[in-house]
């Protein structure tokens, strides 16, 4: 099974290049999916995410900020 790192670099890869204008359920949980990578790997927002609609920023951020929080939890439960 791929790393969280792996899954991360195809899921950008496959996104940095369509920045799809309409809204749909299958590309709004790809970015969503991103952002919990993004939290999961600790990496940074990519700059080309800056060019997208604001929902597909929209969706990154709200998946990266879950995952962080989640994060944060399971950590200080321990």
């Amino acid at each position: 099974m791929p790393t969280t790192t792996d899954n991360l670099e195809a899921l950008s890869t496959a996104l940095v290049g369509q920045h799809v204008a309409r809204h749909s359920d299958a590309s709004a949980t790809a970015y969503f999916e991103l952002g919990i990578l993004l939290a999961h790997t600790g990496a940074e927002v990519p700059d080309w995410l800056m060019t997208t609609p604001r929902w597909a920023r929209a969706a990154v951020a709200i998946g990266r900020s879950a995952t962080r929080h989640r994060l944060r939890e399971s950590r200080s439960s321990q």
